[in-house]
């Protein structure tokens, strides 16, 4: 995400609760510089997760804040044809929404696997140049990769070239 409008663009991909289509510049920045903090602190959280750590105390000072701050979970609506949600009751005034309240179902969802997460089920990508973190639920609980497509398929085809190079 580059700048506010992309952020209202992914919620609405999302099935998040869009917010106002257009904000005042300074509010749509700061909400903006509100969600890319937020999603760095769910970053830092998973990280530590998947290094076998600690939350750091700070990051789940923050994100317990920010729950704090979130809507609660009012009732599941339906989504789309087979899918559901939570039904956010978000602010009488929707231009003064916070990315805790934008981003609410975010939040929820990083807070039940926090909670639920099997020791060593996050995990981060075993491409050193991804940084991307997955959780792993495979049946052996042996995935390297965040994407057989992209990253895994990189590094079989790196190793076969490596290997027939020379012959």
């Amino acid at each position: 995400m580059q700048r506010p409008a992309d952020l209202m663009a992914w919620c609405r991909h999302a099935g998040l609760r869009p917010g106002p289509a257009r904000l005042r510049a300074a509010a749509a920045a700061g909400l903006f510089a509100e969600a890319i903090g937020l999603r760095e602190v769910i970053y830092r959280v998973f990280s530590a997760l998947a290094s076998g750590g600690l939350i750091p105390p700070a990051d789940l000072s923050a994100l317990n804040s920010a729950l704090a701050r979130a809507p609660p979970r009012a009732a599941i609506a339906p989504l789309g044809a087979a899918s559901y949600a939570w039904r956010v009751e978000g602010p009488a005034d929707a231009f003064t929404a916070s990315a805790s309240e934008l981003l609410a179902a975010v939040l929820w969802s990083a807070a039940d696997l926090v909670v639920a997460a099997r020791p060593g089920s996050v995990r981060r990508c075993a491409n050193a140049a991804c940084g991307w973190l997955f959780l792993d639920e495979s049946r052996n609980a042996s995935r390297r990769w965040c994407d057989m497509g992209s990253c895994g398929n990189r590094a079989k085809a790196r190793r076969h070239y490596l290997k027939h190079r020379d012959v």
